[in-house]
Order: structure tokens, then sequence, then C-alpha cells
């Protein structure tokens, strides 16, 4: 311990316990005419000092950090005015591991913690594979979330995008068009009965295969009611709803949104159904309608989750002008941005192959609505994530 806070802590404690009557001497090793007598006998009576079995003080033995800590522990005990307090809240805090081991609750540590930034992140490998591409890509994600006071939180997430390999894997060279960006940044607090998210934020909706993409702006939840409005990439906006009930063995969502993409007012509405049939297997379904005002498009994905094989497999068909370009389906490794329309099956395998790593398979037999093939009908997917 360094000689500062030793003085601290030792003129602490005989503040701390000047205030109470000398008594006998309870030391055998501390006569009356000892220049120390007065002090230890004050600390022995305010109960801050005990000595040891054999009824000596042993003054002249170097004192323990533990045996320290018990001196401050009786002190936080003690009724002290403000300056006495915040002497003993910052010893407190260097023996902190002491007093915890001594089972003392630590505030202003507790606070302390609470107060730090946790990180947490992930990184993917992915593969993918049809007629018309071939590709090995990865990602590496870093979240920050920390806390600023009791009503106010933030969270800021770096990514390094997609970092794809050349086509035809004849080197190792990685694309290097993608550079390590912040890709959500943002504060949570609550105020008005709504627990409020603004800034750069991730917005999924149902299950994700209406809207699965950031935005910035504004995003309020009030128990199973969720609002939002903001901006997507470049100058588009959005605004909407969302609305989540259970009833039975059914949880449904409902939804509304606006997209204004150049300028182009665009009207979504969605529905989301997932029914547990038993506890192995949910039947599941997603509809939504597009209306831009010259096109009117349905899609909808529906099928069957075994729960415990990790298997999901749908069927989706999505009319000409209802391929929405902030889909879950346009995360994959080669998306379907500029296919009007498509229809066909989809099987995911999702499984935990080691703690916090799960392998992830995707297969999709896809043809256009007029019966032309996707890919060859064949586009395979394969992913490994990885958290920390």
């Amino acid at each position: 311990m360094n000689k500062r806070l030793l003085k601290v802590a030792v003129t602490t404690a005989l503040t701390v316990a000047f205030a109470v009557p000398a008594f006998a001497n309870p030391f055998t090793d501390v006569p009356a005419k000892h220049w120390a007598y007065d002090a230890v006998n004050k600390l022995a009576q305010a109960g801050v000092v005990s000595g040891y079995g054999d009824g000596t003080f042993k003054g002249d033995k170097t004192v323990s950090r533990y045996e320290m800590a018990s001196v401050v522990a009786t002190a936080m005990q003690k009724n002290l005015n403000s300056d006495q307090k915040a002497a003993v809240d910052k010893l407190s805090q260097e023996f902190a591991a002491e007093l915890i081991g001594m089972g003392i609750k630590v505030n202003n540590l507790d606070n302390k913690v609470d107060n730090m930034v946790k990180i947490s992140g992930d990184a993917r490998v992915r593969y993918g594979n049809g007629d018309s591409f071939d590709n090995t890509d990865f990602r590496a994600r870093v979240n920050f979330d920390g806390k600023i006071n009791d009503n106010l939180k933030f969270n800021a997430r770096l990514t390094s995008g997609n970092m794809g390999y050349n086509g035809d894997f004849s080197g190792s060279d990685f694309n290097t068009t993608n550079t390590i960006k912040l890709d959500t940044a943002n504060v949570t607090f609550n105020a008005l009965g709504l627990t409020n998210t603004v800034g750069r934020q991730d917005l999924t909706l149902g299950n994700g295969f209406l809207h699965d993409s950031a935005i910035t702006g504004i995003a309020s939840q009030a128990g199973n009611l969720k609002m939002f409005a903001g901006n997507l990439k470049d100058t588009n906006k959005i605004y909407g709803a969302e609305y989540g009930m259970k009833l039975g063995a059914a949880n449904i969502t409902a939804d509304y949104v606006n997209y204004d993409i150049d300028n182009n007012s665009v009207d979504v509405y969605g529905a989301n159904i997932g029914i547990k049939l038993t506890n192995s297997v949910t039947a599941l379904g997603e509809f939504y309608n597009v209306d831009d005002g010259t096109t009117d498009g349905n899609a909808a994905a529906y099928g069957l989750k075994f729960n415990k094989l990790g298997l999901t497999a749908l069927y989706r068909d999505v009319e000409d002008g209802a391929n929405s370009p902030y889909s879950n389906i346009h995360n994959d490794i080669q998306n379907l941005k500029n296919e009007n329309g498509y229809k066909g099956l989809e099987v995911r395998y999702d499984r935990a192959i080691a703690k916090n790593t799960t392998l992830n398979l995707k297969y999709q037999d896809f043809e256009k609505q007029d019966g032309t093939e996707i890919d060859g009908g064949a586009r395979t997917q394969a992913a490994i994530n990885v958290k920390f």
C-alpha cells in the first residue's frame, strides 16, 4: 500500500473514533506513556481495531491489506459526515477485492461496473455457389454497449463489411473495396412511457422477409407496439409500425411500412405468424403486399420449422414488383435484387457445433415467375459464425 493511501486510511480511522470516550487500556503492549496510547485506545473503543488474541496490539507489525480492509469495513458502518464518507468511499474502492471477499457490498464499485463499456462481437466466414456465382466472403464486427446513467444507454458497432476472395480463387487477395466502418451508433432512453432508440440501428420486421436492414432515425416501443421513422440508404426514407401479440399457441405480428424510394411513395402491409404445433414443430407463415401506385404485388413464405433439428423448410412466392430490396433474403452472399419475381423451395439448417460457434446451411431451388430457373435451380450457401 502506498504511503499516501495509508495516511488517508489512518487519518480516517482516527476521525471516526475521535468522539469515543477513553477507557482502560485494552492492549498489554501499549503502555499509558506510549506516544500512540490515546489513538490506539480510541480506535479500540470505537471497534475499529481489536488487536490479537493474546491481548496485544503489535503496533510494530506491518499491516496487511486484509487487516486494513477490516478497518475500512468497520468505518463503512459508522455515521459519517460528508468529508469522512468521501474518504471511506475512496478507501473502499482501493480495498474492494478484500471487502467483497469478506461479503461486504461496495456500492460505488457496483455503479462503476454498471457504467463500464461491454465489448462483444462476431466473425463469419461464408461460401456460396450457383450457376452465376462461386464466392467466399468474411466479416468481423465488434459491439460496444454501455450505460451512461440509469435512463440512458448507448450502442455502437464497427464492421469490416463483407470482404471477399476474388471469384476464381486464383489468389488470396481480399477485395479491398470494403473498409472498417461504424454501421450502428445509437442511444436508448425511456420517455413518455416509451423506450426510444435514436441513431443508426438495425430494424427487423417479423422474420425479416419484409424488412431486415438498418435505418438512421428513431424507433419507439410501448408494450407490443413498435413505431419507427428514419432514413435508409442514400435518400430513401421509411416510417411505419409493427404490432405483436400472442393468441393461444400462435405468435402474430402485423406491419405497416411506407418507403419513400427516389421520391416514389410505396405502401407495404404485412403479417407474420408462428404456430407451435408441438414442442418440436412450428408452422410459419409470412405475407406482405406492396403498392407503389402503379404496381400491386404480393409476397408470401410458408412452411415448417423443426425446432430440435434446427431445420426450416419454406416455400417462397414473390410476385413481380413485390421483391423488397430490404428483405433478409438480400443478405445472402448472392442476392436476388435483380429478379422481379421468383418462387421455390428454401431449406435452412442451423446448428451449434461448439461453444459460441454455429453452422448455417441454406439451399434454394428458385425459378422466375415465368418458370425460368435461377442459377440452374440450385443455390447453396454455408456459413460458420463465431461469437465472442
